[in-house]
Order: C-alpha cells, then sequence, then structure tokens
C-alpha cells in the first residue's frame, strides 16, 4: 500500500542502496517551443522535482546524430545539393592534409551499427538511417568546419563557447559531424526553431517582462531573431527532416531527428512542426548510466516516443493553444533544387563501372573539382560489409 496520493511510500533505505534506487531511474528534458515568437510553452527539467532537483534543460549532454542537421544544411545551402543527391555507403576517411581539417592521422569512423550496406543512398536517405558515412562526406566536401560552425552560431549557438580548460565547446574537428559535441536542451531546441520558421532563428524566450505590483517596469526581454538560412534550402532541410522523422499518424506536419550517442548513454529526439519545436533529451543522471545495445539505448526508442506521445495529446485538446492545421512555409518560384528523385538525372550510381554516371558539369557546379565525387574502389565487395 502507498501512504499518499502521490503513489509515495515511507522506506527505509541505507546510503548504498538509496544511490543504487535512483540511479535505476531514467532523467529526462524536454523543452517546447514555439519557433515564430520563441515564446517557451513547455519546460520539463526532470522526471519529479521533489527527488532530482537538477534542470537537465540547462546541462549539457552529447548530441549525437541531431547534429547532423546543420551539416546537411551547410552542403544545401553553399553548395545547392540536391536531396537526391548520392553517396555510397562503405567507409568514408577525411586524411591528413584533406582541407583544412588539420588532422594528425586519417580518421574513418564507422556507422553506428558497424555495418555497411555498399548502397548509394540518397542524402534524404542518408539523414532518415543516420548513416555516419554520408554526413563524413558532406562534411569532406565542405573541406572545413567553419562553415558549420558559422552557421550553428546564427542558430544561436555559440561558436566562441569554450570549456574552463579553454577547449571550445563545439569543437573545430570534422567529428562534429557526428555530433561529438555536448550541448543543451535548450541550445539545441532553439536551434531548431529556425527549420520550423522558415530559416529564421528566435532566440527562446520564457519571460517577456517582469513588473513590481504597481505596474512599473522592471525588466522586459527583447526578441532576439535572425535568418540564419536562407529559405529555399531552409524548406529542402524541412522535407528532409519531415522524410527522417518516419510515420507517426499525427495529423501536424512533422518532422524531426533522433540522436544516439557513444555508449548508448543519451537518447535525443528533435521534433518540429510549423506550430511548435519539442527538443527531448532522455539519459541516466550520470553519463556512466547507459544501455547495453543499440536497441534499447537509440534516440528512436528513448526520446521519440515522449515526444509522439505530447503531440498527440495537443491534437486531442481543443482548447490548447497549439494549430495542428498550420502547414510550412514553401517558397515562392523556383527552388534551384530538384526534389522529386524520380526525375533526379545527377549522382546515379554506374551499374557497369566504378564510378559514377556522367554528370554533365554536375561536379564542378556543386563541388568545384570532379575528383571529389565519390568513387567506388574496384575491389568494394558488399558481401564484406554486410557480414560485419
Amino acid at each position: 500500500t502507498y501512504e499518499n496520493d502521490e503513489m509515495e511510500k515511507d522506506t527505509v533505505m541505507s546510503p548504498l542502496d538509496s544511490l543504487i534506487y535512483h540511479h535505476h531511474f531514467l532523467q529526462i528534458g524536454s523543452l517546447a517551443v514555439d519557433p515564430i515568437t520563441g515564446f517557451v510553452k513547455g519546460w520539463v527539467g526532470g522526471i519529479n522535482y521533489k527527488y532530482f532537483k537538477f534542470d537537465h534543460i540547462q546541462s549539457r549532454r552529447q548530441v549525437g546524430s541531431t547534429f547532423k542537421p546543420f551539416v546537411y544544411a551547410t552542403a544545401i545551402a553553399q553548395q545547392g545539393i540536391s536531396p537526391c543527391f548520392r553517396v555510397w555507403d562503405f567507409p568514408q576517411s577525411i586524411l591528413p592534409g584533406d582541407g583544412n581539417f588539420h588532422l594528425a592521422e586519417e580518421w574513418t569512423p564507422s556507422n553506428s551499427d558497424g555495418k555497411y550496406t555498399g548502397e548509394a543512398l540518397t542524402l534524404k536517405e542518408g539523414l532518415a538511417k543516420s548513416k555516419n558515412t554520408v554526413s563524413v562526406y558532406l562534411m569532406k566536401q565542405l573541406r572545413d568546419t567553419e562553415p558549420v560552425r558559422d552557421l550553428i552560431d546564427n542558430m544561436g549557438i555559440s561558436k566562441e563557447a569554450k570549456y574552463a580548460n579553454g577547449r571550445y565547446i563545439v569543437p573545430k574537428a570534422p567529428s562534429i559531424c557526428l555530433g561529438a559535441t555536448d550541448l543543451s536542451v535548450m541550445e539545441m531546441t532553439g536551434a531548431y526553431t529556425t527549420f520550423a520558421n522558415n530559416g529564421i532563428y528566435n532566440k527562446p524566450r520564457f519571460i517577456t517582462k517582469i513588473e513590481d505590483r504597481n505596474g512599473r517596469l522592471l525588466y522586459e526581454e527583447e526578441p532576439e531573431e535572425r535568418q540564419a538560412i536562407e529559405e529555399r534550402p531552409n524548406y529542402v532541410m524541412v522535407e528532409m527532416l519531415r522524410y527522417a522523422s518516419g510515420g507517426m499518424g499525427l495529423e501536424s506536419q512533422v518532422g524531426g531527428k533522433t540522436g544516439t550517442t557513444n555508449d548508448y548513454v543519451d537518447g535525443w529526439f528533435m521534433g518540429i512542426t510549423p506550430s511548435l519545436v519539442v527538443g527531448t533529451w532522455v539519459g541516466g543522471e550520470d553519463r556512466w548510466i547507459r544501455f547495453l545495445d543499440l536497441l534499447y539505448g537509440q534516440g528512436a526508442y528513448m526520446a521519440k516516443p515522449y515526444f509522439k506521445k505530447v503531440m498527440q495529446r495537443l491534437e486531442k485538446d481543443e482548447e490548447a493553444d497549439y494549430d495542428k492545421t498550420a502547414r510550412f512555409h514553401i517558397p515562392p518560384g523556383d527552388l534551384g533544387i530538384e526534389m522529386d528523385c524520380s526525375k533526379y538525372e545527377h549522382g546515379l550510381p554506374s551499374e557497369g563501372g566504378d564510378t559514377f554516371n556522367e554528370y554533365d558539369g554536375f561536379a564542378e557546379d556543386v563541388f568545384g573539382d570532379e575528383e571529389l565525387l565519390p568513387r567506388r574502389d574496384s575491389s568494394f565487395q558488399r558481401d564484406r560489409f554486410e557480414e560485419q
């Protein structure tokens, strides 16, 4: 039996038992923001403030694949790449001397499951399946981390912020393309409002003004907004995020990206609708608390269900300040980027050779150098990677 309406029971535990018990709980940090105004609509800092007083909205945790849309957005905005452009899903390397990465040794990260399909994936497939190979390929074509760091700086994540030891929070390292950086739910949710708001960043605000009891204004929060991404490439990213989010059975237009981190410690889901952006992190109180495998330790299992339940309740609640009929902005005129992959003629893999088909100048238009296009190693064997 329980001793009160909150289903609490007074139990005597040793200090060690108490620590073990409390570390069994998964924690959550979730922020809901109106992307147009920046007003904070919901703030969940933990599962129970009475027992867990740490605010996980403000804490920084590794963001994993939720960072990848920033890399994709940079490539699309700067180089006009179509979501239908294809990249081979096999090991991609950045070598010493490549671009301005200043690497001392070769960097060849694997996919999260350690396997490669050997297929030529479109960019939108690469994002939906969270393939590290595609993100590394795009970073290599950008030839520098600064374009990505500049973009996130415009989206409210300071590229100059440093730890106490002087190291950049968002490092000047190509590994950021895989989310190898620690950011807060506040920072990530603010950044994703850009995608939902036609490329315009709106800083989250939970206080508009403070007055004394006589109505005298003591403090007023000024809105902070700016165009971070031009509307056409932003629309392309919104469509890719809608594709990546998968079916949820919601009435709202929804896009999103999951995030899973090293050793299955942190699970993320960044969800966007035209009316609301919800950033959610789920994980242990301490970083050593983790799942043992990808099945349960991924963002799709840990954080995405929370977003879906929130949206389902909002859509059913007629009194909620939420517009489920809102639709993402579609820029007028020609996008200049092919969105229909059935009509896309560039970047299709060759069935008879080791390279891609003819590009009609596409390589030089997009990357400036045809040699930068992905080429298939003649010794490549698909089965060799699928067996790993």
